[in-house]
C-alpha cells in the first residue's frame, strides 16, 4: 500500500533526523531511535489520536517515552506531527535553555506528558494516567455520551522493566483492569553494558500474564504487524496490554545489536549510514516534502475526528450541566474555609489525626481530591471516609489501596498529576519516604501539586527502632529544590500547614506528623493559625529587651516553650513548621522574627542538626540528633538523646 510505503520512508527520514540531533549535539543515544522509528511512525502516523494545536485535548490518547533516553525520536515525531517544535528546535538539542533538553521534561516541550529518564518512571506514570482516566470515564460519561474513550501507550526497555518501580506499577495496573493501558516493550535485548541476558533471565510474557495483562508479540519493523497489534490493544478486555516488540538496537549502524549502539557512538558512521538509508548525504535534517504533507493530511483527520467529538460534547454538556461545570472547572474551597474550622480542644491530639480530619472535610467539598497509601491508612490516618475505594469494580472510589509499594505510589500519583484533574496525595511512615523519593524528585523537577503525608516523624516512634525513625529525611526533603516541607506542631498549625499545601499549585508539599500526641501551643486560635501561614513565627515573644532566640518545629516547640520558662522572660521562641514558606516571606517580616541583633540562637529538633545552621550561623547552637535512633520506649529514647528539659536547658546555659 502506498501509505505503508510513506510509513517506511517516513521512519527512515526520522532516523536521519534523530542522527543528526545527536551528531550536532555530539551527545544523546542513538540506539532506541534507530531501532524504534518503525513503531513511532505507526504511532503518530496512523494510531494516535491528538491534536497538536491542542495539546492538552482532554480525550486524547496519551503517549509517555519511559525510556526517556530516547527523547531525538520523540522530538523528531512532535515536530513532523504539527506541535510547535521547529527544525530550529531540533538543531538545539541538549542545548542551554532549548525546548528539545536531553530528557523529556513536562512543561518545557509541547506534546511531552511526563517527565522522563530515570528508568521505570515512565511506567509508573502511564499507570496514574490511565487510572485518572478510568476514574474520568467512570464519572462522566453516560449511558448516551461517550467522553472518554482515550488510551495511554508508553514505550520501554529492558532498564525500565528492571527497575523495581517498573515491576510495581505493573502489577498495580494488572491488578486494577487498565484496559485503557497499552506498554510496548522495546525488545532488544540490550542493556548499556551488555547483552540483556547477562543481567536477566525471566519470561517477560509470563510474568506479564501471571499478573493479568493480556501480551501479543510483534517484530518492531514489520510496520503492517505494528499497526494491526495496536489496533487489536484499543478495545477493552478487562486487561492492560503488553506489545513485546523485537528490534534492533541502533539499527543500520555497523554497530547495531551490540551495546556499543546504546549512546552516541554510532555518530562517526554518519555518511556510510545515510547512504544506507536512502537519504541525501550533503543535507542534515533533511526531511522531504512528502514527509510533511503527510502529517498535514493526517492533521486534517485528526481535526475532523476531533470536530465529530466535540459535537457529542456539546450535547453531553447540555444534558449534563454540573457534570460539564465540575469538568470545565473543578470547584474550590469557599472564602475563609480554613478559618471557619472549628477551634480544637485543650486535649493533646497527634497531628497525623489532625491532618485525616483536615482530608475529609476537604474532600467532602473538594470531588477531585484523591488520597492513597502504601498500606497504611491505618496508621497515617488519611483515608477519606465517605470516598469509596478505587478497584476494578469500582473507578470512582478516592481511596487508592498501593499495597507495601511506596515507589510505584509516589510515580503514579506523578501520573495522576500529569493528567491533571485529580489532585492526589499519598502516605507513608516518614523514614520509608526514601522509597520513593526518585518519584517526589520529580514531581518536584515536573511542579507538580502533590500531598504526602508523612507520619511517625522522630525517634518518638520508640521500640520500633532506628530502621523505624527518621532522623536524615528532614534535611534531605529540605534540600530538595521545589518541595516544601511543613512538620506542624499543633491542630491550629496542621490546619495552616495544610491549607498552604492544597493551594500549592507549583511543587509538591509534605506533611511530617507525628505519631505521639501534642499538646495546643499557647496562641489563640485564629491568631496562631495566621501566623504559621508564614512559615515561621513568635509563639512566646520576650518582655523586656531580646536575649536568645529558641527555634524549633513540630513536637519540639512544646519543649521549646517549657524550656523557655526555665530560661526567663527575655527568651523568645519562634515555631518554624516550614522553612521554605518562611524564606520566602518578604526581608522586613523575616528580620522581625529573627533580628540581626539577636545572635545567641538555638535551634533543637529531633532530626538532623544540618540545616538549622542557616537560621543560627555558625556561631549559633543546633540540638538535634546525628546518630541514628534505638529501640526503646519512647521517654527513654528523649533522655538518651538528651532531649528532655533538663538537659536542653544545661547545653543551652553551657553554650551562653
Amino acid at each position: 500500500m502506498d501509505t505503508d510505503h510513506s510509513l517506511l520512508k517516513i521512519a527512515q527520514e526520522s532516523r536521519g533526523l534523530a542522527f543528526d540531533m545527536v551528531a550536532k549535539a555530539n551527545s544523546g543515544h542513538l540506539g532506541l531511535p534507530l531501532g524504534c522509528s518503525d513503531c513511532f511512525a505507526v504511532l503518530f502516523g496512523k494510531f494516535l489520536r491528538y491534536l497538536p494545536n491542542n495539546p492538552r485535548w482532554i480525550n486524547r490518547d496519551r503517549f509517555v517515552l519511559s525510556a526517556g533516553h530516547g527523547s531525538a525520536l520523540l522530538y523528531t515525531y512532535l515536530h513532523l506531527s504539527g506541535y510547535t517544535i521547529t527544525l530550529e528546535d531540533l538543531k538545539q538539542f541538549r542545548q542551554l535553555n532549548s525546548c528539545t533538553p536531553g530528557h523529556p521534561e513536562f512543561g518545557v516541550t509541547p506534546g511531552v506528558e511526563a517527565t522522563t529518564g530515570p528508568l521505570g518512571q515512565g511506567i509508573g506514570n502511564v499507570v496514574g494516567i490511565a487510572l485518572s482516566q478510568k476514574k474520568m470515564a467512570a464519572q462522566f460519561n453516560t449511558e448516551q455520551h461517550t467522553i472518554f474513550d482515550n488510551c495511554v501507550v508508553c514505550l520501554c526497555g529492558e532498564g525500565c522493566l528492571q527497575e523495581g518501580v517498573g515491576q510495581e506499577g505493573v502489577a498495580l495496573a494488572g491488578l486494577w483492569k487498565l484496559d485503557n493501558l497499552i506498554l510496548i516493550y522495546d525488545c532488544n535485548k540490550i542493556t548499556l553494558d551488555a547483552p540483556a541476558n547477562i543481567s536477566q533471565c525471566e519470561s517477560v510474557r509470563t510474568k506479564f500474564e501471571a499478573m493479568g495483562w493480556d501480551v501479543f508479540e510483534v517484530d518492531g519493523h514489520n510496520i503492517d504487524a505494528i499497526e494491526e497489534t495496536l489496533n487489536a490493544c484499543r478495545g477493552r478486555t478487562g486487561k492492560p496490554h503488553l506489545i513485546i516488540m523485537q528490534t534492533v538496537i541502533g539499527k543500520g549502524l555497523v554497530i547495531e545489536g551490540t551495546a556499543k549502539a546504546h549512546g552516541p557512538a554510532g555518530i562517526k558512521e554518519q555518511v556510510a549510514f545515510k547512504e544506507k538509508l536512502g537519504l541525501p548525504i550533503d543535507q542534515s535534517f533533511y526531511i522531504s516534502e512528502k514527509t510533511y504533507q503527510f502529517f498535514e493530511k493526517h492533521r486534517n483527520q485528526l481535526q475532523k475526528a476531533y470536530r465529530n467529538w466535540s459535537e457529542i460534547f456539546e450535547i453531553w454538556s447540555k444534558a449534563n450541566p454540573q457534570k460539564a461545570d465540575l469538568l470545565v472547572q473543578k470547584k474550590k474551597l469557599s472564602h475563609g474555609f480554613f478559618e471557619s474550622l472549628p477551634k480544637p480542644s485543650q486535649q493533646a491530639v497527634a497531628t497525623r489525626v489532625c491532618a485525616g480530619d483536615i482530608l475529609n472535610v476537604c474532600a467532602h467539598e473538594l470531588p477531585h481530591l484523591l488520597t492513597g497509601s502504601a498500606d497504611l491508612f491505618e496508621s497515617v490516618k488519611n483515608y477519606i471516609k465517605e470516598g469509596n475505594d478505587f478497584s476494578a469494580e469500582n473507578y470512582t472510589g478516592k481511596n487508592l489501596f498501593f499495597g507495601i509499594r511506596e515507589h510505584a505510589m509516589g510515580a503514579i500519583l506523578n501520573g495522576i498529576a500529569y493528567d491533571g484533574f485529580f489532585r492526589p496525595s499519598g502516605s507513608t511512615f516518614f523514614v520509608f519516604s526514601d522509597y520513593l523519593k526518585p518519584a517526589l524528585r520529580v514531581a518536584a523537577l515536573s511542579h507538580l501539586p502533590i500531598i504526602y503525608f508523612f507520619s511517625h516523624d522522630s525517634i518518638a516512634v520508640g521500640e520500633d527502632g532506628p530502621t523505624h525513625q527518621p532522623i536524615e529525611q528532614l534535611a534531605g526533603l529540605r534540600s530538595m529544590p521545589n518541595v516544601h516541607v511543613f512538620r506542624p506542631a499543633d491542630t491550629d498549625e496542621t490546619i495552616a500547614c495544610f491549607e498552604l499545601a492544597l493551594k500549592r499549585n507549583e511543587g509538591p508539599s509534605v506533611l511530617v506528623l507525628s505519631r505521639q500526641n501534642l499538646p495546643e501551643l499557647p496562641l489563640e486560635s485564629t491568631e496562631k493559625r495566621q501566623k504559621a501561614l508564614k512559615g515561621a513565627y513568635s509563639v512566646k515573644q520576650e518582655e523586656k529587651f531580646l536575649e536568645r532566640i529558641l527555634i524549633a518545629t513540630g513536637s519540639e516547640v512544646a519543649l521549646a516553650l517549657q524550656v523557655a520558662e526555665r530560661l526567663g522572660s527575655n527568651t523568645r521562641v519562634v515555631s518554624m513548621p516550614s522553612c521554605e514558606v518562611f524564606l520566602q516571606q518578604d526581608p522586613v517580616y523575616q528580620e522581625s522574627i529573627l533580628p540581626a541583633s539577636c545572635t545567641q540562637r538555638i535551634a533543637i529538633e529531633a532530626g538532623s542538626s544540618q540545616p538549622w545552621y542557616r537560621f543560627v550561623g555558625l556561631k549559633g547552637l543546633v540540638i538535634g540528633i546525628d546518630s541514628f535512633g534505638k529501640s526503646a520506649p519512647s521517654s527513654n529514647l528523649a533522655e538518651s538523646f538528651k532531649l528532655t528539659v533538663d538537659e536542653v536547658l544545661d547545653k543551652i546555659i553551657s553554650f551562653k
